[in-house]
């Protein structure tokens, strides 16, 4: 795939996710040529790529769209990510423990700082993108490529069901970041673990009820 390709399957990935481009919306090359500024290649291969990812269905003589969000396997996705996240914090405070942090705890409690700010300003969509950045840091100053390219994978497609229905989670999902990051700093490698595991549980829990809405 091409660079041109690559930025257009960048972005129109991010604005599936986003919920800019809503579940069973058309997507004409003609549209996406316009909204990204490129030729018709590019955002032929950039449907490809996203229809391999599940992010869009390619129908014959129809056309392609934005695929519906696959909330029936939030469960197996949550099963998933509770592991992952559990493992990468819990390495993230083994790394403190050992003297070895690296600006691992600047690092994740500048994000912190942002995202309370964006909470108390009202940027919900900074918020969110300072979620996703935040337990991306976890994976990757986990040390464990691994893990965190597991983690990407499944944090999209849970990000992408609570964009399309869950308001953010604000202050409870912020306070228990925090949370997790004192325990790094702590070296405490099984509290940030337990932390981190129970933050992605209630967040399992607050998607339920918007979903049987």
């Amino acid at each position: 795939m091409g660079a041109s390709a690559e930025r257009v399957t960048a972005a129109l990935r991010r604005d599936v996710l986003a919920g800019d481009l809503p579940p069973g919306a058309r997507l004409t090359e003609a549209s996406l040529v316009e909204r990204y500024g490129t030729s018709r290649v590019p955002v032929r291969e950039a449907l490809r790529a996203l229809a391999g990812e599940g992010f869009v269905e390619l129908r014959p003589n129809a056309g392609a769209r934005v695929a519906d969000v696959p909330v029936d396997d939030l469960a197996d996705l949550y099963a998933v990510r509770v592991v992952v996240e559990e493992i990468t914090a819990g390495r993230c405070a083994r790394r403190v423990a050992g003297g070895d942090a690296d600006g691992v705890v600047e690092e994740l409690t500048a994000i912190v700082d942002a995202g309370f700010a964006a909470l108390a300003d009202g940027r919900a969509a900074d918020g969110a993108e300072l979620n996703t950045r935040f337990h991306d840091a976890v994976a990757r100053l986990s040390r464990s490529p691994s893990m965190a390219m597991v983690l990407r994978r499944v944090a999209e497609r849970i990000q992408w069901a609570y964009t399309t229905t869950v308001p953010q989670q604000g202050q409870r999902a912020w306070t228990e970041h925090r949370r997790i990051v004192a325990a790094i700093a702590g070296g405490d490698e099984a509290g940030a673990a337990d932390l981190m595991r129970r933050h992605v549980e209630n967040s399992r829990r607050a998607f339920r009820p918007a979903h049987r809405c």
